[in-house]
């Protein structure tokens, strides 16, 4: 990047597109402060005072979408089918899943900008998102081509791997231990929705190692579902009467099991 670019871009937005929730964080760049005065990164509002928003879309036939807590809105799911973890690896940039997942990116960074519309402008920011570890490079290029049809500004160096931020962010946590320990070796895993993610190193390795296995947190939730429906012939006979809430009710599922987490 050179000089004159650098002073153009004025912020980092982080954009965390998860399977089951999506959050995002601006860093302001600074280029000319020293490290250790640098401003931290600040987690973004993403509607109705929340840090975090549902990852969920809902498509009407005119075209708007609502996204987050909005499209469960009961006047919205009479009109259009509500998709919730829908996140997956992008095989073709023209398939119906991609293509979902692109408007879903641009809802996402749309709204980032109306909350943020007093700093960011059309030129004066980046965006970084990242994919699960297991994701090979061609998978990831394709996810960001993904990006810059939806509209976000996004550098070619601008995907990296879920654990490998996981990795970083508690390299710099003095709490973690993680930076004293490293030489010895290190590992760092991101338990997320759909994956189980790491990231290691040790003083020997020329590179971090980074990996990932399609075994997240949401089969607890479908597991839970599924033999609730088993046993309540009242859910069976809602989604035959009402099969485009389906993915409704595997999300209340999804909540009961987050708080059950958090208590």
């Amino acid at each position: 990047m050179t000089e004159q670019e650098k002073k153009q871009y004025e912020y980092v937005i982080g954009i965390d597109l998860g399977h089951g929730e999506t959050s995002a964080a601006l860093c302001p760049l600074q280029w000319d402060t020293a490290i250790e005065l640098l401003d931290p990164a600040k987690d973004l509002e993403m509607g109705g005072n929340k840090k975090v928003i549902p990852s969920a879309i809902t498509i009407l036939e005119n075209g708007n979408a609502h996204i987050g807590d909005a499209a469960f809105n009961p006047d919205v799911l009479k009109q259009a089918k509500v998709r919730v973890c829908f996140k997956k690896a992008p095989q073709d940039i023209n398939g119906e899943s991609e293509q979902l997942m692109i408007r879903y990116m641009q809802e996402v960074y749309k709204r980032i900008r109306e909350q943020n519309s007093a700093i960011l402008t059309d030129r004066n920011h980046l965006v970084y998102i990242a994919t699960p570890s297991g994701w090979d490079e061609k998978t990831q290029q394709l996810y960001r081509q993904m990006a810059q049809q939806a509209g976000i500004p996004i550098p070619e160096t601008g995907i990296t791997k879920e654990s490998r931020a996981a990795f970083v962010r508690a390299q710099h946590d003095t709490t973690s231990g993680l930076g004293r320990n490293i030489e010895k070796g290190a590992i760092v895993f991101d338990m997320g929705s759909s994956t189980l993610d790491f990231t290691y190193m040790n003083k020997d390795l020329p590179k971090l190692i980074d990996h990932g296995y399609d075994c997240g947190a949401s089969f607890v939730e479908k597991s839970v579902y599924a033999k609730q429906k088993e046993q309540e012939d009242a859910i069976q006979l809602f989604e035959r009467k009402y099969p485009d809430l389906t993915d409704y009710l595997v999300f209340e599922t999804r909540k009961v099991k987050e708080q059950v987490y958090f208590d």
